[in-house]
């Protein structure tokens, strides 16, 4: 939810006219407001992944795709059997992006070894068990989970926690090993809480909370994190899209008068002259 904080100076609109009957008094009964409202609209033929299927042979029948665009009135040189050139070089963008002819799927995957670590707010509530005698118990599998990794072998990661001291150290997905929860783990994600606290920003506020760290081996662009595949768009929903959807739950937070303000309209008086003519009599003054 995005918080928009804006003020509106109610001395605008005080009655402020001497010897009225209705001095100090809010005149105006409505505010007006602009809020700007965001809708998304899906395009629902658009983008829509289509399997990549690697290129097995240098001849590729065309037949289906040449009559399709001949009939729409479209010609390009690969109808008359016209071939890209091949290149010789390319830049470090163009290896990226290109296909090359020689190249196979894994050429467009790097594979990454370095160790992140930064800092996030504790996730030890997630390896915590249902004994409410022994909630954070020391190797229990909170939960196991069999997956490929960055190279395509199983992997078979376990939740748990591998110490309750200083600092506390639990890990997600990695294997059940001597590497687990060490600077050697290489599958998986460990967290550490450290006995400390940090100041982060929460929607304008500083907040402190406790101190965790995290670590992961990155494992750069590969099969588990990157789709490789044709973008294309579906003829039959050209000109299709969904019905917006308007972002319009708006909540106003109006602010409190401050308790302070009778006495802070004091500093406005120099006399007792002006003590008597403030506000058409806001202050009771008794004569001796």
């Amino acid at each position: 939810m995005e918080i928009i904080k804006r003020q509106i100076y109610l001395e605008d609109s005080i009655d402020r006219t001497y010897n009225s009957k209705t001095w100090g008094m809010l005149t105006a009964s409505t505010f007006y407001i602009k809020i700007f409202l965001t809708q998304n609209m899906d395009n629902m033929g658009l983008f829509v992944d289509t399997s990549f299927i690697e290129k097995t042979s240098t001849d590729v029948d065309y037949t289906i795709l040449i009559e399709k665009l001949n009939g729409l009135g479209h010609n390009f040189p690969f109808m008359l059997g016209a071939k890209p050139q091949t290149l010789t070089s390319f830049n470090n963008s163009e290896r990226a992006t290109l296909r090359i002819d020689y190249k196979s799927l894994d050429d467009y995957l790097a594979y990454g070894n370095k160790q992140i670590t930064g800092f996030t707010d504790s996730k030890l509530e997630d390896v915590r068990s249902y004994n409410n005698s022994d909630p954070y118990r020391i190797g229990f599998d909170v939960k196991t989970e069999t997956y490929l990794n960055y190279r395509g072998i199983s992997i078979l990661g376990v939740d748990r926690i591998k110490s309750m001291g200083e600092p506390k150290i639990y890990v997600f997905d990695t294997p059940f090993n001597n590497d687990l929860g060490t600077d050697k783990q290489v599958s998986g994600i460990q967290y550490l809480d450290i006995d400390n606290t940090r100041i982060v920003d929460i929607n304008g506020f500083d907040k402190v909370i406790p101190m965790t760290e995290f670590k992961y081996i990155g494992e750069g662009i590969n099969n588990t994190n990157t789709s490789l595949s044709a973008l294309v768009q579906q003829e039959y929903l050209f000109g299709i899209i969904s019905n917006p959807e308007v972002e319009n739950d708006v909540f106003i937070d109006r602010g409190n008068i401050s308790v302070m303000e009778l006495h802070l309209r004091l500093s406005e008086i120099n006399n007792i002259s002006e003590l008597t003519r403030y506000g058409n009599g806001f202050y009771n003054i008794n004569k001796q």
